[in-house]
């Protein structure tokens, strides 16, 4: 397997920020949730669903290593997934005024590449979030 700093390209910046934007916000909202209606006083919303969601984060970012690796589980459908049709780009609906190179969504990029970005904002997101869970249980 290639190593993983040396697939990092300049252009995956904005689709991993992007991605760790939209988890952060699901997360809110289920941390929000887990403290509304599961919490019974005993943990704060920083200590048990951080922990959870934290570690599930984590796992998802070890099955898509397992992807970039070559891993697939054939049960749930991915051989399936890249059937239908393909929307084609269009770079007029692009809202860009000026910019020096040629901005990159998620879709664009080859699957694999999708799959690093998903992993690094995984890994990003469920490391902040287990560190939080930590240090709030010890405190």
């Amino acid at each position: 397997m290639k190593k993983l700093v040396s697939m990092y390209q300049k252009y995956m910046f904005r689709p991993i920020l992007y991605k760790s934007v939209t988890r952060v916000s699901v997360v809110a909202v289920l941390m929000l949730l887990w403290d509304r209606y599961v919490s019974d006083g005993t943990f704060t919303m920083w200590q048990a669903p951080a922990l959870l969601l934290g570690a599930l984060l984590l796992m998802w970012a070890w099955v898509n290593y397992l992807r970039l690796d070559g891993v697939t589980i054939h049960h749930l459908g991915e051989e399936f997934k890249d059937m239908g049709k393909k929307k084609k780009f269009h770079s007029t609906k692009s809202i860009v005024d000026f910019a020096d190179e040629r901005i990159v969504s998620f879709e664009e990029l080859e699957p694999e590449e999708r799959t690093y970005c998903s992993m690094l904002s995984n890994l990003i997101l469920g490391g902040a979030l287990l560190i939080i869970g930590l240090i709030a249980g010890a405190v």
